[in-house]
């Protein structure tokens, strides 16, 4: 039996794991559909992404007829977590801190929004274990992700596990270090930009004040909603990597939206907590321009340090740009 065989055979799309092994409050938000093991530290993963999604199906123009890319890294994420829980013995009330997280998407149909929910197969290998002494810490694991038959995207990070003692004493020292005491609330929002800015729709789901561009510089203040449903799925005493990245995307697209871009590849490096209580944002700059493609890299900066590092690389959408064009033209 042929391995793409053997992974189409166990991975399943009938209901939903259990919503603990993802670290999902919310029953609806949860991805991954099945777990099981192919060979030591290999796996097949199946999972379902949703024909319309409040937040990651919130696009203006084409783009809202494509899955999003990050809501495929989203499953991948919740994965690569439950694969940690189910095979590496991880106890459920451990925190997890993510360093790396990177997404390469496929140039296929795969994307395109079809008539049904799209059933994903991702195969899953460890490629390091991080110990402490005989104790596993940690992983790195490289999912690659294919939907109907079709490669989707290849997913990679690395991310190790705490104790809730241990990640007290994390928080503590790290808000120590910058001059804070204890975590008492997250401080009032400032005005969010505009959905048509970053290529939105829904008011609630623009991550960042409205964005200060000069040449191929934007800047952006990070409005981070704890009521956001999806985003602070449940309560967080820091600002979650997604939201990171998503405003990251948001700076970006407000210098590049009128090429009607797609996200093809996020490159994604975390380096400090970043905090609710004090502001923080996002400067990201054009590093790359084709006539079809956009590299922009990013950083969160707070408390006169970088953050969190991200480049995106950005193609443009064909359809949309084209027709732009030839309107110009008539």
């Amino acid at each position: 039996m042929t391995a793409n065989a053997e992974t189409v055979k166990t991975a399943t799309h009938l209901r939903t794991i259990s919503r603990e092994l993802t670290h999902r409050y919310a029953v609806s938000e949860v991805f991954v559909t099945s777990l099981d093991t192919v060979a030591e530290h290999q796996f097949v993963v199946g999972a379902q992404l949703p024909r319309m999604h409040a937040y990651y199906g919130d696009h203006a123009g084409s783009l809202g007829l494509r899955h999003d890319p990050l809501l495929v890294m989203e499953a991948a994420r919740q994965a690569a977590i439950a694969l940690s829980h189910e095979f590496y013995g991880v106890p459920a009330e451990m925190a997890f801190i993510v360093r790396t997280f990177n997404g390469t998407g496929a140039d296929t149909p795969a994307w395109e929004i079809g008539p049904a929910p799209a059933d994903l197969v991702m195969r899953a290998r460890v490629t390091r274990r991080h110990l402490r002494g005989e104790a596993v810490q940690g992983l790195d694991m490289v999912l690659e992700i294919d939907c109907g038959g079709e490669s989707m995207m290849t997913v990679d990070g690395s991310f190790s596990w705490v104790t809730p003692q241990q990640w007290a004493g994390l928080r503590g020292a790290f808000r120590k270090s910058v001059g804070l005491g204890p975590f008492r609330g997250a401080s009032a929002l400032a005005d969010r930009a505009s959905a048509a800015e970053v290529g939105r729709e829904n008011w609630r789901n623009v991550v960042i004040a409205s964005p200060e561009v000069s040449g191929s510089i934007a800047r952006a203040a990070l409005v981070p909603d704890l009521g956001h449903p999806f985003l602070f799925d449940h309560q967080l005493d820091h600002v979650p990597g997604s939201l990171l990245i998503e405003a990251c995307r948001q700076t970006a697209l407000a210098m590049v939206l009128h090429r009607s871009p797609r996200l093809e590849c996020v490159g994604s490096g975390f380096e400090r907590f970043v905090e609710l209580d004090r502001p923080a944002e996002c400067v990201a700059e054009i590093t790359g321009q084709q006539a079809d493609r956009t590299v922009v890299h990013c950083e969160i900066r707070q408390f006169d340090a970088v953050a969190a590092e991200l480049d995106l690389e950005f193609a443009d959408d064909e359809l949309d740009f084209d027709a732009e064009e030839a309107e110009a033209e008539h």
